[in-house]
């Protein structure tokens, strides 16, 4: 699919988390087979096409006013459902040659960055489902998708066709091994993460919601400026004094508190509200190489973990601790513990 549409990602997502089968075959047409309770759900057929195009034969029209999003939404209602798998991969984990990969891949501004040692272990991949809905005018619902690395704490990271290897399975890791993984750091990690997909999501939606506003305040103002600028003429033209000065000019006061009143309207009917909840989560994890790396700064030094996907045949980015980016070229902080920044503003 050459570019998002939003509407039918939507569907595509709910309808995968709830076990269905979508497919595009267009950018604007989303074929979907259904189990028979979701289908029931959604008052559709079990194998139906939805489209963001009026004029397409046998397809289900969808808009952000359509039923099928207020049906969706009960599909949406066990939030924080949390499910795992292990997948095993069966070519060579390399343990060599990532000395150089380090130099060509990270470039530290103010220090340097050692290769220590490489050895096979397995990484969780979160894959975060947050479900939203924006109100203003109108009401859209969505969901945004998105992978962060257990480890790192790396954002919007591909795991390649990890998911595509369905017969190969790996014991899932122990308790003690979960529990090990910072989930109130990597929740922090996917808010932050999800308010900027969501962000990206609407932003057409809320620059419209600008123009809506600029457009009707500059029409309230001319409105009643006019109304104002009649008032002052009066005035002058019959040159009142007295009571009847003080009369119009209450009249202006009044116009005035009226206008701000009106402008005050259209900007509560154009905010734009969000709210958002974590709808599902799988944590996947993979067999990948990690690298022990080193941090030196002047005469401070730290090891950190970099992670190489053999899905993706590539080392990973780091992530700023200051700002949750992910980063190859960065400062270090002058402080003992040699934190990964992404500009020096953030030392």
């Amino acid at each position: 699919m050459v570019e998002t549409n939003i509407l039918l990602d939507t569907i595509n997502q709910v309808v995968t988390l709830n076990d269905g089968i979508a497919e595009y075959s267009d950018k604007q047409i989303l074929e979907v087979l259904l189990p028979k309770k979701i289908a029931t759900v959604l008052g559709v057929a079990e194998e139906v096409s939805f489209t963001t195009l009026a004029d397409v034969k046998n397809s289900y029209f969808v808009s952000y006013n359509s039923e099928i999003f207020d049906n969706l939404e009960s599909l949406l209602q066990d939030t924080g459902y949390v499910a795992g798998l292990g997948i095993k991969y069966h070519g060579h984990l390399k343990q060599s040659g990532f000395e150089k990969m380090i130099a060509e891949t990270f470039f530290p501004q103010n220090g340097l960055i050692k290769f220590v040692k490489a050895y096979p272990e397995v990484t969780p991949y979160i894959l975060f489902n947050v479900a939203y809905t924006a109100e203003s005018d109108e009401t859209r619902k969505g969901i945004v998708s998105f992978f962060v690395n257990g480890i790192t704490g790396v954002s919007g990271i591909n795991i390649g066709d990890a998911l595509s290897w369905k017969s190969d399975r790996i014991a899932m890791p122990s308790d003690e091994e979960k529990l090990s993984l910072n989930y109130e750091n990597l929740l922090n990690i996917s808010q932050q993460v999800a308010s900027e997909y969501i962000e990206e999501q609407i932003k057409p939606w809320r620059n419209s919601l600008s123009r809506k506003l600029k457009r009707d305040s500059e029409r309230i103002e001319d409105y009643y400026q006019t109304i104002i600028s009649e008032i002052i003429t009066k005035i002058k033209k019959k040159n009142l004094e007295g009571d009847a000065e003080k009369k119009e000019l209450d009249r202006i006061n009044a116009t005035k508190m009226e206008l701000k009143r009106k402008l005050t309207d259209i900007e509560q009917k154009y905010s734009l509200n969000i709210t958002a909840s974590l709808h599902s989560s799988l944590i996947i994890w993979l067999e990948t190489v990690h690298i022990e790396c080193q941090l030196i700064r002047k005469k401070n030094k730290r090891n950190i973990i970099a992670i190489w996907n053999p899905y993706t045949k590539i080392i990973e980015p780091l992530r700023c601790e200051k700002s949750n980016l992910s980063v190859t070229s960065f400062f270090l902080s002058d402080d003992d513990n040699v934190q990964i920044v992404n500009d020096t503003n953030c030392k």
